[in-house]
């Protein structure tokens, strides 16, 4: 299966395309948000992706005890988080020409159906649904329509979940989806990343399947890279101190070039799937295996009999998996003591 978009492959016979998400390390700063763009650029991957959203979008300027957050985040009240990490909407066209100038596919994560015209101005090619609006079938319906490609992650999600978020875009027409296995925890634990559960996805849903990584350094993307990840997703920084809810997690520049180079031999090193003999191993092959030789000089016309020729090394000769095509059988000619008697040698 592959997908192309602007240009871009995205397949199981691919390298892993690799996407480099903003999300809030743009700490409401243009120039930080472009630099952004240059360093995931310059770390050599696919695709840079927003967050399209506002704090209204999202939820409700409330008190409620259910809006509370974790004092991690840097708010205690969700309306107050998403209203600091909201980028604003005269962001969006200048980083998405920063990104096409620099060879990488911008798109984004839309959050509400209200922000879509509005994407679909800038020419966004592919949309992401987030883990937390898999379940906003309104939303779903409105992507659907576009007929672009979308990137869903299932973060959190049971396999019912998503087959029903798949039945919704489905019934609307979407394009073709692509799954990511995720685990929505910021970071995630090493040890929750779960990533045999890509296998299950593609099972289930016969579809491409890549990673969204929450996990702090390169080893869990590289990883999935190897297991037949289509796609990974990386929130990345320029600086993990900086203040905003996003950067302690976020990937550093190293960890970036980390990623690609890793990515790039796990490609290399997933190779073909089909099992043979490569071409490095010929030599190998030629001398380790073994082979009939013969023990005494034999002459043509003779029935060859067990005492005759031992199975050595190296494979010149007849294989020891064909011992029947040198024993009991009559030479057509001369073999010499310590030569290999090959499929020649003998009568068929």
């Amino acid at each position: 299966m592959t997908l192309t978009v602007d240009g871009k492959k995205i397949g199981e016979t691919e390298k892993a395309f690799l996407i480099a998400e903003l999300s809030a390390n743009h700490d409401g700063d243009l120039d930080q948000a472009l630099a952004l763009v240059d360093l995931a650029a310059d770390a050599g991957w696919d695709a840079f992706k927003l967050q399209t959203y506002s704090a209204d979008s999202l939820t409700v300027n409330s008190n409620h005890p259910s809006l509370a957050v974790d004092k991690v985040w840097g708010h205690t009240n969700l309306y107050e988080l998403y209203q600091s990490a909201a980028m604003p909407m005269e962001f969006h066209a200048p980083l998405f020409e920063r990104a096409r100038a620099r060879g990488m596919l911008p798109f984004t994560s839309v959050y509400d159906p209200m922000d879509l015209p509005f994407t679909e101005d800038l020419g966004c090619a592919l949309y992401k649904i987030a883990s937390f609006e898999m379940t906003f079938d309104d939303l779903l319906i409105e992507i659907a329509g576009t007929g672009k490609p979308v990137i869903m992650s299932t973060g959190m999600a049971e396999l019912a979940e998503v087959d029903h978020a798949l039945n919704v875009l489905a019934r609307a027409n979407a394009g073709d989806v692509i799954l990511l296995h995720c685990v929505s925890a910021y970071p995630t634990p090493f040890e929750e990343i779960n990533l045999t559960a890509m296998d299950a996805l593609r099972a289930r849903f016969g579809r491409m399947v890549g990673f969204s990584d929450h996990t702090v350094g390169s080893r869990a993307a590289v990883l999935a890279a190897a297991m037949g990840a289509v796609a990974i997703e990386k929130h990345i920084t320029n600086d993990p101190t900086r203040t905003g809810p996003d950067h302690r997690f976020s990937a550093t520049p190293d960890v970036l070039a980390d990623i690609a180079a890793g990515v790039s031999e796990a490609a290399i090193a997933r190779g073909t799937g089909k099992k043979g003999t490569s071409s490095s191993e010929q030599v190998s092959k030629a001398v380790g295996r073994r082979s009939a030789f013969s023990l005494r000089d034999l002459r043509a016309g003779e029935i060859v009999t067990e005492a005759d020729f031992r199975f050595v090394r190296p494979g010149a000769g007849i294989p020891p998996n064909d011992k029947g095509a040198v024993l009991g059988r009559r030479l057509v000619r001369d073999v010499p003591k310590g030569h290999p008697i090959t499929y020649d040698d003998v009568e068929t």
